[in-house]
């Protein structure tokens, strides 16, 4: 045993009798050992529990995460849309995109306008500074306006000032516009922040520092690009225009719910945008859902159905084999094991066509008289089925899985094991009242540790008394080893 407070800090045991009372008084404890050592292992066992428990409650809480973007319409019954042409748009649409075939041509981009300067001294970089430029380090402000339509911003400047401030001060002046100055060109650009055929002009007072500023930059508002607005006509025909939208200022419109990025003109030429159901990556999706649902299910019907590993020495056992077994045929288990089963094999209450997974093509795949799979409680996919119901009504497909009426108490299948997931591993649920710090287990294991205590210190005690009896046995040996001799000098100065 470990230091045993009720024992001397110096012990030298069997110096009399030449007895190896160490080793004696461990045989002794060895036997005394026993109901710690049983409440030890009965500690270890609970706590591996409480280990394979908390694996549970995290495997439930992925399958969890998973449902939450398995229930969306935009992953569950997600649309495409299709353009016949990429080059001049492209198409992407929302699950509750309307299933509709148009066409559209491009008129017109939207574009910003540019204020463009002329060619400038190659010397000039973006760190030269304003006074050089200037040839002069003359301390008065230099004052520059930038007018964008009907507004105008006044910017102030110092010649210590270098390009890369004065991009920065006109980005920052709330004109609307940003600069760009190209080192490679020589040439500044004077650009809106919005699109549309909007003037910019960059000005300063006759004869001071601004206006020898803006003519060394070559700023002279003689070369500026117009921008315009975007412009696209609808049709659904391909042929004859239904309606115009005009004077948009993104190249960005939403049509029926599908989204239109604009690339380039058509040049009198419709392109067609088809959005329908995506059927194929819906059925991905519920392949996913089966597949994540057969794992969590499997994961726990293997729990219930182990065995604990016995072919192992005990210094040959890591963690993960001791924690095998542990929760066979457990009745909690079990609970979580048929109520997820019972979800998907029953029927739901949803409004809409189809009431059951097994009405789409999701079922054990059990026949005859052969129910492996119900036992397991696994789900099979029979694809055909389920394209079927897709194409024929995507909306109460999604409902199946996922409609979420709190008031009505109508809930998919998805969100009838979401719901009941939550409630296993939430704080203070299921798991937690059985493996948590205050949990079932937890409450046990401070018990034994309490008791562990209360043991550990008898033992300490014991320890002490047997060490304690071989010592009073040495001390009466030591009396009558001296008693012995004291009688026999006395017999030996006898005889002399």
């Amino acid at each position: 045993m470990a230091y045993n407070p009720y024992l001397g800090s110096f012990q030298i045991p069997g110096i009399v009798s030449g007895l190896d009372t160490a080793s004696t008084v461990s045989k002794l404890m060895e036997i005394e050992m026993q109901p710690l050592n049983r409440a030890q292992e009965k500690f270890d066992t609970l706590n591996y529990q409480q280990k394979v428990w908390m694996q549970i409650d995290k495997k439930l809480e992925e399958f969890y995460d998973f449902l939450i973007e398995f229930k969306l319409q935009g992953n569950l019954i997600p649309k495409k849309a299709v353009s016949s042409n990429e080059k001049v748009l492209t198409a992407s649409s929302s699950a509750d995109a309307d299933n509709a075939t148009f066409y559209l041509k491009v008129n017109s981009l939207a574009s910003p306008s540019v204020l463009i300067g002329e060619e400038i001294d190659s010397n000039i970089t973006k760190k030269s500074t304003l006074g050089s430029i200037l040839g002069s380090n003359d301390t008065e402000d230099i004052k520059i306006s930038i007018k964008k339509g009907t507004s105008s911003k006044e910017i102030s400047l110092s010649s210590s000032d270098t390009i890369n401030d004065l991009i920065k001060k006109i980005d920052d002046s709330g004109a609307g516009v940003s600069a760009k100055f190209d080192e490679v060109n020589g040439k500044f650009f004077i650009i809106s922040n919005k699109n549309g055929p909007e003037e910019i002009e960059i000005t300063a007072e006759e004869d001071s520092l601004g206006q020898l500023l803006l003519t060394n930059l070559k700023l002279n508002n003689e070369n500026i690009t117009l921008g315009s607005y975007a412009e696209v006509e609808l049709s659904f025909n391909g042929t004859t225009p239904s309606t115009t939208y005009k004077n948009l200022t993104e190249n960005t419109i939403n049509i029926f719910g599908t989204t239109i990025e604009l690339k380039s003109l058509s040049y009198d030429e419709y392109v067609k945008v088809s959005v329908e159901q995506d059927v194929d990556k819906s059925v991905e999706a519920v392949k996913q859902f089966v597949d994540k649902y057969n794992e969590t299910i499997t994961y726990i019907y293997d729990l219930l159905h182990e065995s604990k590993v016995t072919n192992k020495a005990a210094e040959d056992m890591t963690e993960e084999d001791y924690m095998k077994g542990l929760l066979t045929r457990n009745r909690n288990l079990e609970n979580i094991f048929y109520n997820l089963r019972n979800i998907v094999y029953s029927s739901t209450n949803v409004d809409g066509e189809f009431r059951s997974l097994l009405s789409i093509g999701i079922s054990s795949g059990d026949t005859g008289r052969n129910y492996e799979n119900t036992m397991k409680g696994l789900l099979k996919l029979d694809e055909d089925k389920l394209r079927e119901a897709l194409s024929k009504n995507p909306e109460d497909v999604w409902k199946l899985f996922a409609i979420n009426d709190k008031t009505n108490g109508k809930y998919g299948v998805a969100q009838n094991i979401q719901n009941y997931v939550y409630e296993v591993t939430k704080f203070n649920g299921y798991i937690d009242r059985i493996a948590g710090t205050n949990g079932t287990i937890g409450n046990q294991m401070r018990r034994l540790a309490k008791d562990m205590t209360t043991l550990l210190d008898k033992l300490q005690r014991k320890e002490a008394y047997y060490y304690n009896k071989f010592a009073a046995m040495e001390q009466a040996i030591q009396k009558l080893t001296i008693q012995g001799a004291y009688i026999q000098n006395a017999f030996f100065n006898q005889k002399q």
